[in-house]
């Protein structure tokens, strides 16, 4: 799949153009320059072709907070992208180009990569007459566009032009083939802030994406990355760290949060990242808790082991009283330690999540389950249980009508039936249903 990164200064309406070429609100945009500092990834299908774009963070000259990190991300970015969009704030070309635009054109231009001179905030007729002239050519581009972000104008026609390239090019098609031929799982990375979320995904991935950081909450959204291994697709997103809601006041921190949280129900699998070092808080139940209300695959990734002798990794510590059928991943991602094979746990957690058990293996399962527990005949050998889904793996029990109105099967027995259905079956990881229905 082509891939093309979007690099400019700040503020020149980057994450607002990556939003409507993704047509979603997914960089978080601000009138406050520098609102992204690392990358963001995006898929967008024009005229039929698949596009992953890149949203880097923007160069500030007048201030230097993350600036050798922001120049790491882009430099990564121009490396990773086969295209490049360089986003420019339109304006009348007696306005002279600035000694930023001349090296930022220099960076571009050093990669030896297709570059797109991106004219953006041409809301209007007037902005947009600004765009013809040949002012913006001197920076050594063939041609330039003008866009709005804001109202689209400009950016169909800019597509177009993207699409072509693409096509001279003839790498889409053999790599969409590719990839639609490998499973793709989507992959949450949750937990409170600083507990080493961020570079956790830099050693899954094998390269420094998000913004590592003492600082709490350096990564303020979600951040998205996708890796080929084994023969599966990872879509890893790094979530930013959540705190307890009484302590979130910045406006930006606040989306981010609320973003993280669409990104744990839109994935499959969840790592939940626990510091081994430190006890267990109010917060890291919580957030366990809200996985599994989402009914999500679970993985908990016992983070910093290096901190802590190795006599004191027993998973019976760390169990939580919600998630007791989660696997753990004792790591050290500082030391790339351990960390590898979270992929391997990842892709047993989600074929768990789907796995089917048929009907007949069922209903055996039943029979010797209530002979061994001593559950009451007259009970249950009138009740048949069905597997009825999956994602999460839910199984019903169909009971005739006045033992559903006797409430004769109660929560311990289902309780001891979850119990059974995992020790038979490997489900670890995914959380399980059991409820029942009246036979009619």
């Amino acid at each position: 799949m082509f891939k093309i990164a979007l690099i400019g200064q700040t503020n020149v309406g980057k994450s607002t153009l990556f939003n409507r070429l993704i047509s979603e609100s997914k960089a978080i945009t601000s009138v406050l320059p520098g609102t992204t500092r690392d990358r963001n990834y995006g898929l967008c299908s024009w005229r039929g072709e698949d596009i992953t774009f890149i949203d880097t963070g923007g160069i500030d000259e007048k201030t230097e907070d993350f600036k050798e990190e922001v120049l790491r991300h882009i430099k990564i970015a121009i490396k990773e992208a086969d295209f490049l969009f360089f986003i420019l704030e339109i304006r009348p070309p007696e306005v002279p180009i600035s000694h930023l635009e001349q090296e930022i054109s220099r960076l571009i231009k050093q990669s030896r990569k297709k570059c797109f001179v991106v004219l953006n905030k041409a809301d209007n007729p007037r902005k947009r007459k600004w765009g013809e002239s040949q002012h913006w050519l001197k920076m050594g581009f063939d041609q330039s566009f003008s866009v709005s972000a804001l109202n689209g104008s400009g950016v169909g026609d800019l597509l177009d032009e993207v699409v072509n390239e693409m096509k001279k090019v003839k790498k889409l098609e053999e790599d969409s083939l590719e990839e639609r031929e490998v499973p793709l799982i989507k992959v949450a990375i949750l937990g409170k802030p600083n507990v080493g979320k961020s570079t956790l995904l830099n050693a899954l991935l094998g390269e420094e994406k998000a913004i590592v950081s003492p600082l709490a909450h350096t990564t303020r959204g979600p951040q998205d990355s996708l890796v080929l291994k084994d023969n599966h697709q990872f879509l890893l997103i790094d979530t930013a760290g959540i705190r307890r809601r009484a302590r979130i006041k910045l406006s930006i921190e606040k989306e981010g949060v609320h973003r993280s949280l669409v990104s744990v129900a839109q994935a499959d699998v969840v790592l939940m990242v626990l510091d081994v070092a430190s006890s267990l808080s109010h917060q890291d139940k919580a957030l366990t808790d809200l996985i599994i209300s989402k009914e999500k695959g679970l993985i908990f990734v016992l983070n910093k082991c290096d901190l802590i002798s190795q006599q004191k990794f027993k998973r019976n510590d760390f169990v939580l009283e919600l998630g007791s059928w989660a696997p753990a991943a004792f790591i050290s991602a500082k030391n790339n330690k351990n960390v590898q094979d979270i992929f391997k746990l990842i892709v047993r957690v989600w074929q768990n999540c789907s796995r089917r058990i048929e009907e007949e293996k069922l209903n055996n399962f039943l029979r010797l389950l209530v002979k061994r527990k001593g559950f009451s005949v007259k009970v249950w050998d009138r009740v048949r249980i069905y597997q009825t889904g999956v994602n999460p793996p839910q199984f019903t029990l169909f009971v005739p009508n006045i033992i559903f109105k006797r409430k004769s099967i109660n929560d311990a027995q289902i309780n001891i039936i979850k119990k059974a259905l995992r020790n038979r079956w490997d489900f670890s990881g995914a959380p399980l249903k059991v409820k029942i229905i009246k036979r009619t």
